[in-house]
């Protein structure tokens, strides 16, 4: 993997309106009158940098557009550009144009400044697995290290397990040996004891101490599609199983799960995410929710054993991740292209109908907030990502798109796609993460982890 192909692309169309000037609108740098950065068009009359253009539809392949207008542009329709820069004749008019320059030199800093979600240039590629096969991703923040899940790389080992690989240094380290088939799904609680849950499809989720090795495993006599912690009591965790159960486990009870929440569906639990209670007047509950391919239920946490299942208004078809942003108390639906011709991430507000009578019982739901489309194919069940911008305020989308192999960055409050990440294969899993103060983002590939740092 090219890891210097993560070009940064403003791709608001507001942005270019104004302040295009003599700057490729790719790189912000000013274009030259000859040399690799010469100045360049495209068919639509967009102008950018003969270098970065070029760059930019060779990386997005046979699905290239132009990005600032979207339209479908090729290497062939570069043309090339004769515009000598422009001087200022008598010095009045060149200290007028001068103001003029930095008026507008400011108007684009401010420009940059508000979109705030800018990733650097800056980015590290990983090879995590020769041979593919990677599938989830999660951060561990005891240790500074992302897991990305894979097969062992020797045939002597424990089949699947999870790389190590240190953001500290940005390198792979450690294979940690763990189950017999392919992991499903990883997290870590909010205790920070660097203790890793683990779901498999060789029917078991596992505790594993990173430090060490496998403490605990149970047998959940299917197999298990997705796991998730207790975020309001770190002792309990969830399994959701490819029959549509979720069982629930009691890490202080060794010998199997304490509690089943029956299928409402039989279509395995493809996502898990436990929501913390909050003093929220829209939704304070505090439950888990389970998405599979034909829907999803949240189960509200009324006490320590009892859940009460309402069925969130979905598409009937197609779910094929559900994440949560607890803060802001909402979620975000991935939807495969079926009846739409693109994959679909829509943001739903999760909310509570109080409660009219003693005999009614307050119903949660959600309702649609904005929506987000990528390209027109999705074979993989890509998990996606939504968390606060690190610079405070706003709200972040991020999805893989399978159609350009690449990570989409969205802005949650405008609906504006901010960037597009350039990726070896397909994006399979998403994971934000802080070290030190500073704000990363990875993507998971098959084969290769990209890390890139927020500006």
């Amino acid at each position: 993997s090219d890891s210097g192909s993560s070009t940064e692309v403003d791709e608001d169309p507001t942005h270019g309106e104004e302040g295009e000037g003599d700057n490729c609108t790719i790189c912000f740098e000013a274009w030259t009158t000859a040399g690799e950065h010469r100045l360049a068009a495209l068919r639509c009359g967009h102008l950018f940098g003969f270098r970065c253009i070029q760059h930019w539809l060779k990386t997005q392949g046979s699905s290239a557009k132009c990005p600032q207008c979207n339209k479908k542009a090729k290497r062939s329709d570069i043309v090339l550009l004769y515009a000598p820069k422009l001087r200022a004749l008598d010095n009045s008019e060149q200290e007028s144009l001068k103001s003029l320059e930095q008026e507008q030199s400011l108007r684009r800093k401010a420009e940059l400044e508000s979109a705030q979600y800018k990733l650097k240039l800056f980015s590290k590629a990983v090879l995590v697995s020769q041979g593919g096969g990677s599938r989830v991703l999660t951060y561990c923040e005891p240790l500074s290290c992302l897991l990305a899940s894979q097969p062992s790389p020797h045939t002597t080992l424990v089949p699947c397990g999870v790389k190590k690989v240190s953001v500290v240094n940005m390198k792979a380290s450690q294979y940690v040996p763990i189950h017999s088939k392919q992991i499903r799904g990883l997290s870590f609680n909010r205790q920070n004891d660097s203790l890793l849950l683990s779901a498999a499809l060789d029917n078991t989720i596992k505790l594993t101490l990173l430090t060490n090795t496998v403490v605990q495993t149970y047998n959940a006599g299917k197999p298990v599609w997705s796991c998730c912690w207790c975020l309001d009591n770190s002792n309990y965790v969830y399994a959701g199983l490819s029959n549509g159960s979720v069982l629930i486990y009691d890490t202080r009870d060794t010998s199997t799960h304490v509690q089943e929440l029956q299928p409402l569906r039989s279509c395995p639990v493809a996502s898990l995410c436990y929501l913390p209670r909050a003093a929220s007047s829209s939704f304070p509950c505090g439950g888990l929710i389970a998405g599979s391919l034909e829907g999803a239920c949240f189960w509200e946490q009324v006490n320590e054993t009892t859940y009460r299942p309402h069925m969130l208004p979905l598409e009937t078809a197609g779910c094929i991740d559900i994440q949560v942003e607890t803060e802001s108390r909402h979620c975000l639906v991935t939807y495969r292209p079926r009846s739409n011709p693109s994959l679909r991430c829509v943001l739903m507000a999760l909310n509570r109908t109080p409660q009219q009578d003693s005999s009614q019982l307050p119903s949660c739901s959600c309702s649609p907030v904005q929506t987000f489309s990528a390209g027109s194919s999705c074979k993989l069940l890509t998990k996606n990502a939504i968390f606060k911008s690190p610079e405070g305020g706003g709200t972040l989308v991020c999805a893989g798109d399978e159609a350009s192999n690449s990570t989409m960055v969205w802005d949650a409050g405008s609906g504006s796609l901010l960037q597009k990440l350039p990726a070896d294969l397909p994006v399979l899993d998403i994971s934000p993460f802080t070290v030190n103060g500073e704000h990363f983002l990875a993507s998971l590939t098959e084969k290769m982890l990209k890390l890139y740092r927020w500006e």
